[in-house]
């Protein structure tokens, strides 16, 4: 049942939400100069000098949709004084639109009311106005695509939405390719034409392939190096392993077996819900994706919040609570403690921060694979009633 909000309060609080991420810019640009950020103004030179992304650093980690638009905007920002700043403002309005098309399909499918619940969700708040990391860029393209092809992907005749779909999911993929074993998705699902599964599972990864060729000749080793054998922290939160290196337990568990484990227990989710329609399996996915991935940041935690307030609603509560927290601890993404702490004297350091952060990504994850398994059962009783 939709919960509707009045169009004109919706809009007020929408407005309201993009001048909360530009306040939360500010405080980032002022303070806490990310990681991330900075490698963003590196790429963003790199393009606007015309040289090799791939070959020109080792922190590109992804398809060249991103460093196309990171290289647009330096060059945009430019021809402002506060040559930084100026890139920072573009940058944060550009993820701010994703944020509010993403809170337009959740009021579509649910009403403007947890539409409002997305935008003014702590996760995307500040990594979009402080982290500016761009995994909502990858989600939102995925949901359109989705969308596209919902209404025909059982049937048998390819229609120009079927098309128009595809090339949504192609370019989530060359934006960030979260969505790389969603197509293994697809492939087992028994709601869409098999016909059109070929179409939707193999397309999408050829053009992600394709869209490498144009750097290759100059990028080959860094493409191979950084995108197609890059791994992200060996923390592999569902297992705890960053809990047990911050006790000195030392462990090559992901260098060994992670990704294998994740493709595995992807695989495995995947089977449980092949018969959900293709949207539900998309939101499915965006949760399953984070709970078992094998190495992760704080940034990542964006990527389910669309599947958590659309399945389950009011008990996406308790994730959003959980993040409070894990925002809380992750000093690296944000600073935000030891900012707390260098004005207001809290006693805080980094320690101690490094070692929460750890166990607020464990807890967030077993959070997530709590929802799956709820996911199930309610299917469970639901299919139970029908018979």
């Amino acid at each position: 049942m939709k919960k509707n909000v009045d169009a004109k309060i919706f809009w007020l609080c929408v407005f309201l939400g993009i001048i909360l991420r530009f306040v939360l810019m500010f405080i980032g640009h002022k303070y806490f100069h990310s990681f991330d950020f900075a490698n963003s103004c590196t790429i963003g030179q790199l393009f606007t000098d015309g040289k090799s992304v791939y070959a020109g650093t080792d922190k590109y980690n992804y398809a060249p949709l991103w460093f196309i638009l990171l290289g647009t905007l330096w060059r945009a920002s430019a021809f402002f004084s506060d040559h930084i700043l100026a890139f920072r403002i573009l940058l944060v309005g550009v993820l701010t639109l994703m944020d509010i098309l993403i809170a337009l399909i959740i009021s579509r499918r649910a009403g403007n009311f947890w539409g409002l619940i997305f935008f003014f969700n702590p996760i995307s708040l500040v990594v979009t106005g402080m982290h500016n990391q761009f995994d909502n860029i990858a989600v939102v393209l995925a949901a359109c695509g989705v969308l596209c092809i919902e209404d025909s992907s059982s049937q048998h005749s390819i229609k120009a939405s079927d098309i128009l779909g595809i090339i949504f999911l192609s370019l989530s993929l060359i934006a960030k390719h979260i969505m790389w074993a969603f197509p293994l998705w697809i492939l087992l699902s028994s709601e869409i034409d098999a016909r059109k599964k070929i179409l939707y599972a193999f397309i999408p990864p050829l053009i992600f392939l394709l869209s490498f060729v144009p750097s290759w000749s100059e990028g080959a080793e860094g493409i191979m190096r950084n995108v197609f054998m890059y791994k992200s922290g060996n923390n592999f939160p569902l297992f705890g392993l960053g809990i047990m290196n911050g006790f000195g337990i030392s462990t090559s568990f992901q260098n060994i077996a992670g990704l294998p484990l994740f493709g595995l227990l992807i695989g495995i989710c995947g089977y449980i819900f092949r018969h959900e329609k293709i949207f539900n399996l998309f939101l499915i996915y965006t949760v399953a994706q984070v709970c078992f991935a094998s190495g992760i940041a704080s940034q990542y935690f964006v990527i389910p919040c669309m599947a958590v307030i659309l399945l389950f609603r009011r008990k996406s509560a308790l994730y959003f609570v959980v993040s409070i927290a894990l925002i809380f601890a992750c000093y690296g993404s944000t600073r935000i403690p030891l900012w707390l702490d260098e004005h207001f004297g809290l006693g805080i350091n980094s320690i101690s921060l490094w070692a929460r952060s750890n166990i607020m990504y464990t807890a967030s994850v077993w959070c997530l694979l709590l929802y799956l398994v709820y996911y199930y059962f309610r299917l469970r009783r639901k299919d139970q009633r029908v018979l």
